[in-house]
């Protein structure tokens, strides 16, 4: 029994690999995605979301703007979803030739920005279309105020898919850092240890942007002036650990799941104090509002970057594949202006970013603990119920050949007896003739018996 447990435990890893296979390389999905090549479709959204974003803050234009972003992103969706025809690739991605530098600089200019011409027809179309569907003077007017509505309202999917596109890479890359030869510690001490990890490093970044506000503030001065962060960060931690012990311990009697275990944690502990220390610092350290600008910009291109990596990493594992590397840029184009213009609806229906971004910062911890808690359930519940399978099949295995090993033995003991009593038999039958005394002579019954003959013979 014990020699069961300790090859189920030491060898079952089987529900890691899935994680493990994952591809988890950011790098070339980043350098597909800044491709001189399709620069232009980088610098075309950044000029347009800036433009919509300060037109969106007009009423007048507030359901007009709304209606040129949901376009944007359908048409982007479109070309997305026919980039594996040849023609539609070589509309929307420049040749070498066309990044040849010539004499006239407007020139050169206009031919890398025409490989943009093909999704922004499909998006002019998407806009016609909307209006003539939806718009005041379309078939259903009444739906053209709702718009904005549901174009901010999105905000809220957007924040989930970052928190569960993160949470796919960061258990990825927990799994693929797993050993299976590590030593099991004790869980509390375990625990202490990620906590005072996450502690530290919350001190060491309130301190940074404390330090940014105030030069001359102390270690004493940070912590007493963000004892309510700092607090919310222990809060989190010990409130998860609590809510996920019962998983853990289970987790930390195998060596390679109590190594992802620890390595999830931690990861996603780091990204919940980020986003927590977002919150504090937007409301409480009254950062200016290019600050706010640049950290949000920063992080719609983290978003809109996880949600391709999330998709191209599945459809490697498909064999249908809706997204991969051909056609992800159109795909987190399609993604950035939907998410850009639920942003720039949301900022307007509020008049402040602050709170639309505060609202989006939670949606993004309550997806990065509920999937924290899913994903240790499932890994470990796969570990537990392959060992029962293990357990079955190997106990099957040992009485099938057990019963196997009895059968051998008793025809080898029939096989033994056998040539046992052959041999015996044999025996009995050869000595058959032990009482026969061979110095004996026997009686003379022939014709020459009564025959005296001569000692000498003489021959004439």
């Amino acid at each position: 029994m014990e020699d069961i447990d300790e090859v189920s435990n030491n060898s079952l890893n089987e529900e890691l690999e899935s994680l493990k296979n994952t591809e988890t390389s950011l790098w070339k999905l980043f350098m597909t995605l800044l491709s001189p090549k399709t620069m232009p479709h980088i610098v075309l959204i950044s000029v347009m979301c800036i433009i919509l974003h300060i037109l969106a803050s007009s009423d007048s234009l507030t359901n007009l703007t709304s209606v040129t972003f949901l376009g944007l992103s359908a048409g982007y969706t479109i070309t997305a979803l026919g980039s594996r025809n040849e023609r539609i690739r070589k509309w929307t991605i420049a040749e070498s030739k066309d990044l040849e530098i010539s004499q006239s600089k407007a020139l050169n200019i206009v031919k890398k920005f025409k490989i943009c011409i093909f999704p922004l027809s499909m998006s002019l179309a998407a806009i016609i279309v909307i209006m003539l569907l939806f718009g005041k003077n379309g078939l259903i007017p009444q739906v053209y105020d709702f718009i904005p509505i549901f174009l901010g309202s999105l905000f809220v999917l957007w924040a989930i898919i970052q928190g569960i596109s993160f949470s796919s890479w960061a258990s990825s890359i927990s799994a693929k850092m797993s050993n299976q030869k590590s030593r099991i510690s004790n869980l509390k001490i375990s625990s202490i240890f990620i906590g005072t990890i996450l502690f530290t490093v919350s001190i060491i970044l309130v301190g940074a942007f404390q330090f940014i506000k105030d030069p001359s503030s102390s270690i004493f001065d940070i912590i007493i002036e963000n004892w309510i962060f700092l607090s919310l960060i222990i809060i989190t931690y010990v409130s998860t650990t609590i809510w996920t012990w019962k998983i853990k311990t289970s987790a930390s009697k195998n060596p390679s799941l109590n190594s992802f275990s620890n390595r999830w944690t931690l990861i996603c502990h780091l990204f919940l104090s980020w986003h927590i220390l977002t919150i504090w610092r937007q409301n409480f350290m009254s950062p200016n509002t290019i600050e706010i600008f640049i950290e949000e910009l920063v992080l719609m291109i983290f978003t809109v970057f996880m949600a391709i990596w999330s998709l191209t990493s599945k459809g490697y594992t498909t064999k249908f594949k809706l997204l991969d590397e051909e056609n992800s840029l159109p795909w987190g184009l399609a993604f950035g202006y939907a998410y850009a213009g639920s942003v720039a609806m949301l900022t307007n229906v509020f008049d402040e970013i602050t709170t639309v971004m505060t609202i989006g910062h939670l949606v993004v911890i309550l997806t990065v603990v509920y999937v924290y808690r899913k994903i240790l359930i499932n890994v470990i519940s796969q570990h537990d119920e392959g060992i029962i399978v293990r357990r079955i099949v190997d106990r099957t295995n040992l009485d099938s050949n057990s019963g196997q090993e009895d059968i051998l033995e008793v025809a080898d003991t029939d096989l033994e007896e056998s040539a046992t009593l052959n041999s015996e038999t044999d025996d009995e039958n050869w000595q058959e003739d032990n009482d026969v005394d061979w110095d004996k002579e026997s009686e003379d019954n022939t014709i020459s018996s009564d025959v005296e003959w001569d000692e000498l013979i003489e021959v004439d």
